[in-house]
């Protein structure tokens, strides 16, 4: 299969923080919690990226299960990341992302533990959104002024 172009447009609405985001016809609606000077609407970015991380992996899961002999019937991905926010806010000492992120897998299927513990690494050797935060992909940007 060839690359394909996968592309979310983000607009700023004008209610504090919340941004909504578009692709394929789909949005969704990303926000900070009041704490933050948000509206508390939806998901804050750095938890929506957490969310398409545990997705990532329990699609791929889902995906691969009965290739890999898995017998699944239930699969959750808990994800969870340290990030001090006072890198955010300015402190040039503190990192501004996560410091690390950390998964659980839930997994109930009619297997061994040995082939449970298999399926679970070939799942993290094969989510996407997973290689791309380990073996980061190149960013740039440009800017049009309206």
């Amino acid at each position: 299969m060839p690359n394909q172009l996968f592309k979310v447009t983000s607009t700023s609405l004008s209610e504090n923080y919340q941004v909504i985001n578009k692709a394929r016809g789909k949005s969704i609606v990303l926000d900070e919690p009041e704490a933050f000077g948000g509206t508390d609407i939806g998901l804050s970015p750095v938890e929506a990226l957490l969310a398409g991380l545990g997705s990532c992996k329990a699609i791929a899961g889902r995906m691969f299960a009965e290739k890999l002999g898995i017998k699944l019937h239930e699969l959750e991905v808990e994800v969870s990341g340290n990030l001090n926010t006072d890198g955010f806010l300015g402190d040039e000492n503190v990192k501004i992302g996560f410091t690390d992120i950390h998964a659980v897998y839930r997994v109930k299927a009619d297997n061994t533990e040995a082939e449970i513990n298999h399926f679970v690494e070939f799942v993290e050797s094969h989510c996407p959104v997973g290689d791309t935060l380990i073996n980061p992909a190149s960013i740039s940007f440009d800017t049009t002024i309206i």
